[in-house]
């Protein structure tokens, strides 16, 4: 059996939380180019999503994570496409700060970080439970178009 594609998309979400506040990452490439959220991206085949989140972390942080968690998965249609967010959490991390050719990662503080000018809207609708490190996995299912967010619900609240 042949299999054209990947469908839904896996993709994963890291938040790495410090002394600092969370780490955020400035897009400068598609999608979502400009907007400011977390690092993360593509699972690449053969990859569990805790393995893809480790790459993803390093080649665009320079930060290697020791370990990390599970926070929860959302479920993501726009148009004919879809993707599968898989979202994590980290304290345990070592490594120098470093910008990569995909953006620019920066510490901001948390509290502060869903008013950021430019903040991804997936961002600000996930953040609050990933930050509240007491909140049990989440799953969510999120519907968008071009212009961002249509409809959202956590499914398990």
């Amino acid at each position: 059996m042949a299999v054209s594609g990947c469908f839904p998309l896996p993709v994963v979400f890291c938040f790495l939380l410090g002394e600092k506040g969370v780490l955020l990452y400035r897009r400068m490439t598609a999608p979502w180019n400009g907007t400011v959220t977390v690092p993360g991206g593509k699972k690449e085949l053969g990859e569990t999503a805790r393995e893809a989140c480790i790459r993803e972390i390093e080649e665009e942080t320079g930060y290697r994570l020791r370990s990390l968690r599970l926070r929860g998965i959302a479920h993501i249609l726009s148009g004919e496409n879809e993707a599968t967010g898989y979202y994590f959490s980290s304290r345990d991390f070592e490594g120098e700060l470093r910008d990569s050719c995909e953006g620019v990662p920066f510490w901001h503080p948390a509290e502060e970080s869903l008013s950021l000018e430019g903040i991804n809207p997936f961002y600000s609708l996930l953040a609050p439970k990933i930050l509240d490190e007491t909140a049990p996995l989440f799953e969510a299912k999120i519907l968008s178009d071009d212009r961002g967010i249509c409809s959202f619900s956590f499914v398990n609240a």
